[in-house]
């Protein structure tokens, strides 16, 4: 198997990320990129929950760039899931739209501060404290 996935990096130009071998969003800066945790409650699917974050809004802040889901969920310990969004490009806007719209939802954010996953509620988890799963 390792042969094969050699082969095709090779094809493709790059190597392929490692399961074992993921960094969870927002650990580690990435130039020109943010991640941000929204909660979900459970109350629709993911995708619907996504979209939601920016309906309603009745003016928007980001000019430009875009946001996408994470492909990321961090389970806290009080058993609270969130779920990772990357923006990029005007990220101080994207960051702006995603709280109106968490705020208009009654949804939490969250954020890496180094291995610390902060809350906007003031509570704060380290790595080990928490499940995390790749989607």
């Amino acid at each position: 198997m390792s042969e094969d996935l050699t082969d095709i990096e090779k094809i493709l130009g790059g190597k392929l990320e490692r399961l074992e071998d993921r960094i969870i969003p927002g650990v580690e800066p990435i130039d020109g990129q943010s991640v941000l945790y929204y909660q979900d409650d459970r109350r629709t699917t993911p995708k619907k929950l996504f979209m939601m974050l920016f309906e309603g809004l009745s003016e928007r802040s980001a000019k430009f760039g875009g946001s996408s889901s994470g492909g990321c969920s961090i389970l806290t310990p009080d058993k609270e899931l969130f779920r990772a969004m990357y923006c990029h490009g005007d990220m101080e806007g994207w960051r702006l739209d995603i709280e109106a719209g968490a705020r208009r939802l009654g949804l939490l954010l969250a954020w890496f501060d180094g291995e610390c996953l902060k809350l906007s509620d003031g509570r704060k988890y380290s790595l080990k404290d928490r499940d995390v799963t790749f989607e």
